[in-house]
């Protein structure tokens, strides 16, 4: 070994990745994306019915158009149910809007419920929207009623 040789051993090539592997990740990042953009459909449809069941005149003069609002909220879910790092954001943006919203739903209703009941119901649609957005955000591929097929690990 002479003095001007490093001591260090070179560092392997990383090893390639063949095709049907790197078509397999680019086809479930794309159901992920897909799942998630579904989902938020399926919310913003959801809270469109429900913002048209209000039947007291304040609770209708809102901001925004009813049916933006719902898309608004639709693309928070999705944005929240997306399988990337940024995905924070629409879990952030979620709570707020989804419980005064669904509040005013619940109070404006043409049988009411009571206002302690429907506090209660609005947090609770709030906390299971972000709590599905993270579910489907962190572990898209787990159903959440559980399976019999086997558990396929990433």
């Amino acid at each position: 070994m002479s003095v001007t040789e490093p001591a260090v051993p070179p560092l392997p090539a990383a090893p390639e990745r063949s095709r049907d592997v790197l078509a397999r990740a680019r086809r479930r990042r794309l159901n992920r994306v897909l799942t998630a953009l579904l989902l938020g459909g399926v919310v913003a449809a959801f809270t469109l019915g429900a913002l048209g069941q209000r039947v007291i005149a304040e609770d209708q003069n809102d901001l925004l158009p009813v049916p933006l609002e719902a898309l608004l909220l639709g693309a928070a879910f999705a944005v929240g149910s997306l399988p990337v790092a940024w995905s924070i954001v629409g879990r952030i943006l979620l709570p707020v809007p989804t419980f005064f919203l669904y509040l005013t739903v619940l109070i404006g209703k043409s049988t009411p419920l009571p206002f302690y009941a429907a506090f209660a119901v609005a947090g609770l649609y709030s906390a299971a929207l972000i709590v599905l957005s993270r579910h489907h955000a962190d572990r898209p591929d787990h159903s959440l009623l559980g399976s019999r097929a086997p558990a396929r690990h990433r």
